[in-house]
């Protein structure tokens, strides 16, 4: 996928933006024929459907339900006041059965509002009776539920009228998708993933449905708005893209790239699934084992105004998403056992200390170049730890322990907020013959030390 979380009214929980490109044509050219069936139902009518199991409002492949209370009492108050509504399309299955195209989040609303309960909990994590609220015209009937209306403002509620397209089952099914991507672009359009959510249906997307429930996927990323909008799905379709085929073949842009595996493994086999899921459980157990809640996080190293570092928690890094997944696939458990201090504070380095490397997670990330840079660097950490060479770096007990008897940068003087911010310096260079030993370590600012360079403090 593109960086959709870059241009998504949410924007500054993600990062990295990704360059646009045109879309690939998916579909089948050869079958293009459209049979459909104009009707008018009352919405009663199909409120009687659904109820009847006749018409799925909420199909699998479809999105979830994402108005709220005020859009919804809205979309009520233009019932009651005459305001057309569009038509809605529907696709007919094989066994006859009718599922919602366009126009899913109208009629739940409808079905919601005559049911009286709300489909999205509350702050207290419980489903609440659906009441009219925020209405600006007919400003009496907010705090009321259906049967709380007049008698006549009910039948008005199940009398209104809707235009009903129907797509038969014997037209093209890429036909009909492409009619839904088609359709669903108006003012809360439907973002990449739940477009390839309704294209692209089959064991695939059952299985990015499933990945995305994982309780510690969930732990790590932290962004339930965003569940709801499938894009756990698109960061999950976009590490199997990355690490099936690997950062050396990957060409912009992003949504392409992720199309094509989607595509090649639409009907993908059991043994594969089996394959997929111990993959991707993998590479999440070890960012949450090594990284924690800061997973897919970027730490920026501190000013010359004010010296401490900090995490950028409320964001989500795509350039380092991609690096700690994918670079974990590489490897088993046991060769990071025992080492997962010093894979996090390598990443720290390169954070805060290798400006390439933070250009490379931070700017034109979807670019070939980019993609190449960060993964070499991050690869050679993994490499050098899982086969070490002779070191020169401080083990991380020793910053710990230097970090709890005293975490005072000893450059600057002033205190270190947190041990990520932390780096033990040689006080006799390296370079100059200094041991990695604690009689010559001193704790220091990340950017303090990197003001230091070489010199002898």
């Amino acid at each position: 996928m593109s960086d959709e979380f870059d241009r998504i009214d949410q924007k500054d929980d993600f990062d990295g933006a990704q360059q646009e490109a045109d879309e690939q044509d998916v579909f089948d050219k050869t079958n293009r024929n459209i049979d459909y069936q104009t009707v008018t139902f009352t919405i009663y009518g199909l409120y009687t459907k659904k109820k009847d199991g006749d018409l799925d409002p909420s199909p699998k492949w479809q999105r979830s339900y994402v108005y709220d209370k005020k859009r919804a009492s809205a979309l009520i108050e233009s019932i009651l006041m005459n305001v057309p509504i569009p038509a809605v399309y529907l696709a007919e299955e094989k066994d006859n059965t009718l599922s919602i195209i366009d126009g899913q989040q109208r009629l739940s609303s409808f079905f919601y509002f005559i049911d009286q309960q709300f489909p999205i909990k509350d702050k207290e994590g419980e489903f609440s009776e659906f009441k009219l609220t925020g209405l600006k015209i007919l400003e009496h009937l907010n705090g009321k539920k259906f049967l709380d209306l007049e008698k006549p403002m009910q039948l008005k509620i199940k009398d209104t009228p809707i235009h009903v397209i129907t797509i038969k089952n014997k037209s093209s099914e890429d036909v009909k998708f492409e009619i839904f991507e088609r359709l669903n672009t108006g003012s809360m359009r439907l973002y990449e993933d739940e477009i390839r959510n309704s294209v692209y249906r089959g064991p695939y997307i059952d299985l990015l449905d499933e990945l995305a429930q994982d309780e510690i996927f969930n732990k790590l990323v932290r962004k339930p708005n965003f569940k709801t909008r499938m894009f756990y799905r698109g960061m999950i379709l976009r590490f199997f893209a990355l690490s099936e085929k690997t950062y050396l073949n990957y060409k912009p842009s992003m949504k392409q790239f992720c199309n094509k595996e989607l595509i090649a493994n639409r009907n993908i086999s059991k043994d594969k699934i089996a394959e997929y899921k111990n993959k991707f459980r993998k590479c999440v157990d070890l960012c949450f084992s090594v990284f924690g809640e800061n997973a897919f996080r970027r730490f920026t190293i501190g000013k010359e105004n004010d010296k401490n570092g900090s995490w950028v928690a409320s964001r989500i890094n795509m350039a380092l998403f991609d690096v700690q997944m994918c670079g974990f696939a590489i490897y088993n458990h046991s060769q990071f056992q025992g080492h997962y201090d010093e894979i996090r504070e390598a990443l720290l380095d390169l954070m805060c200390n290798d400006k390439e490397f933070g250009d490379a997670i931070e700017l034109q990330t979807s670019g070939t170049a980019e993609m190449k840079i960060r993964f070499k660097k991050w690869l050679e950490v993994l490499d050098n730890i899982a086969s070490p060479p002779s070191s020169r770096v401080f083990p991380y007990a020793l910053k710990k322990e230097l970090f709890n008897e005293n975490p005072t940068c000893q450059i600057c003087k002033n205190t270190i907020m947190s041990i990520e911010d932390a780096e033990v310096d040689h006080i006799k260079p390296y370079s100059d013959g200094g041991t990695t030993t604690k009689d010559n370590a001193q704790l220091t600012h990340r950017y303090c030390n990197r003001q230091k360079s070489n010199k002898q403090i």
